[in-house]
């Protein structure tokens, strides 16, 4: 089920939502809909949280209205620094892919927030915005509240704020996938041609603080969780991803590392999608016949 953590944030932010999702997020004429593409679309609304009015994706399998809402099986994907929610279904192979998944899937738009409630930026409240979202899609598309239902995944940025959003979500998602994710950020002291620079006007440029940002300093909480982890060869992730994947292995995670041919480049996205829905396909099936 949701934790109380996850329903108690969203109370706070003046949202009222139930288990059941029977109460609405949103009054329906506050919600605006567009069809993109056939079973893609876009839905709009104003954010209470970030104060501004905000995208999410939905791609819908098909014929999903026949679908139980309780066997609605749901990824979310988050993008990467400078990308937007359409920046996959505007791959026409990805979209093609991602249409014949047969998952709900949800590409919210995170802006560069890096999904996370910046320590300085009070107004950049991204990781309770990501929550917001969640539960206005669910409730739209009448997703369930069960752990087996959900995956979470994303690439780049998105790597990095799918791994820590399940991570601090830990009964919410039962597998994560990150993309030449940022898994050992910010910090510094990483071998040249491997770091990234911090954004210090989201993070701040205090080093103490940064850590609780980094999620390689939480990893254990992702036991339960099936996770993978994909990078490149000519990443400069890729030692990042390699620290996340040995404290994985000294937690005894067990987690699938894959290593794509290339650097850090929409390429490699491209390539490990289909990576990412076959594991998350495998993971709620298995979950959801137990």
């Amino acid at each position: 089920m949701f934790s109380k953590r996850f329903w108690n944030n969203l109370m706070k932010a003046g949202l009222m939502v139930g288990l059941s999702l029977s109460a609405s997020v949103l009054p329906a004429s506050e919600l605006e809909t567009e069809e993109l593409f056939p079973r893609i679309v876009a839905v709009s609304f104003e954010s209470a949280r970030l104060k501004k009015r905000k995208r999410a994706v939905v791609v819908l399998p098909e014929e999903w209205q026949s679908i139980k809402p309780a066997e609605r099986r749901t990824l979310v994907i988050l993008h990467g620094r400078g990308r937007h929610e359409r920046s996959l279904i505007d791959d026409k192979l990805i979209r093609q892919q991602l249409l014949d998944s047969g998952l709900f899937i949800i590409l919210p738009d995170g802006d560069d927030g890096w999904y996370l409630n910046s320590p300085l930026r009070k107004q950049d409240v991204y990781e309770t915005y990501l929550e917001e979202v969640l539960a206005i899609v669910s409730e739209q598309y009448e997703l369930p509240t069960s752990q087996k239902q959900w995956a979470i995944a994303g690439w780049s940025m998105g790597g990095f704020g799918c791994v820590r959003f399940a991570e601090r979500h830990p009964d919410r998602f039962a597998a994560v996938s990150s993309i030449i994710g940022l898994l050992d950020f910010p910090r510094s002291g990483l071998p040249e041609g491997q770091s990234y620079k911090v954004p210090v006007d989201r993070f701040g440029s205090d080093e103490a603080v940064w850590k609780q940002f980094n999620p390689i300093n939480d990893a254990e909480k992702l036991k339960g969780t099936s996770v993978l982890i994909i990078t490149a060869d000519k990443a400069f992730d890729r030692t990042m991803n390699a620290h996340f994947r040995d404290e994985l292995i000294a937690l005894e995670i067990p987690h699938q590392y894959v290593e794509l041919k290339g650097g850090h480049t929409f390429p490699v996205v491209r390539a490990a999608i289909p990576l990412v829905l076959a594991h998350t396909k495998r993971v709620l099936l298995r979950k959801t016949r137990k």
